[in-house]
């Protein structure tokens, strides 16, 4: 009955692995709600905040043009952050990204800033360059996060280099789906076809442009970040939601094993006791 002994071994440990998974399942179902509503509240805020800052921009003219931040680039440095997560179980999340991200560099001279351990491990085993990398974001990011990753960033680069800088990042859609995207975010781009209108500013377009601009490249990071998070909690959630019903068909399976082997046993023994039976009598 060895074999029998083994498979009851290994169905103890798929239960535990199922508690496991079911657990992590309940803590991602949290965490992705969260997440999710913190995201459809960012989503219109950064919108709005954009096309202001693009009117502001075509209110000031020239002379908002000269703005830092809307600076043709010096130095000739493309930059890629790639918001990858720290963690891994979250099924295809970090593969498809990465990816993407490559295919999209592809054929150009494109540094990577990798966000999120898996992403910098990605990097590093294909020797591709980096100019730095951050690890444990908090979660969710507040402003005052974004602001002090938005610097912690433009610190990698020195003050007479403006590089063009992009995000990619995964865009959330629902709980386990998720489109790989990038997005301009230095120099700022105003929305296509932003028109000043009737906007009348005090004191002038281009002291508001200095007010709302940096706020606008901040709000972007933050969105970026927040799809990227919810995205991962939304995969996880999935990843564990199958991991703990395959990890139930494995124990029927196991069970119904267990079951032929212990009748089969009962079988041998029957056999054992009639045999001898019929031995004595004769």
């Amino acid at each position: 009955m060895a074999a029998l002994k083994d498979v009851r071994q290994r169905m103890r440990a798929v239960k535990g692995i199922q508690q496991v998974t079911k657990a992590m399942k309940m803590v991602a179902t949290v965490k992705v709600k969260r997440i999710q509503d913190r995201l459809l509240e960012t989503r219109p805020y950064v919108d709005a905040l954009y096309d202001m800052a693009g009117r502001l921009a075509a209110a000031a003219g020239p002379e908002g043009q000269a703005h830092p931040l809307l600076a043709e680039p010096l130095g000739g440095i493309e930059v890629l952050v790639v918001m990858g997560s720290d963690r891994g179980l979250c099924g295809s999340f970090n593969t498809n990204l990465l990816r993407f991200a490559v295919a999209q560099s592809a054929g150009r001279d494109v540094k990577f800033i990798p966000i999120g351990r898996k992403a910098k491990d990605f990097f590093n085993r294909r020797r591709l360059e980096t100019v730095k990398s951050f690890e444990k974001l908090p979660f969710p990011m507040t402003w005052e996060e974004t602001e002090r990753l938005a610097r912690d960033i433009m610190a990698a680069f020195p003050s007479f280099v403006t590089p063009v800088i992009r995000i990619a990042y995964q865009r959330f859609i629902s709980p386990g789906i998720s489109k790989p995207t990038i997005v301009s975010w230095l120099p700022f781009t105003p929305p296509e076809g932003a028109k000043a209108g009737d906007l009348r500013c005090e004191p002038s377009a281009t002291e508001a442009l200095d007010f709302v601009l940096p706020r606008a490249q901040t709000a972007q990071l933050q969105r970026a970040v927040l799809e990227s998070q919810a995205s991962e909690m939304g995969a996880r959630m999935v990843a564990m939601d199958n991991a703990t019903t395959n990890a139930g068909e494995l124990i029927r399976e196991l069970n119904l094993l267990a079951n032929k082997l212990r009748q089969s046993g009962i079988t041998k023994e029957l056999l054992e006791i009639t045999t001898g039976a019929e031995a004595l009598r004769n």
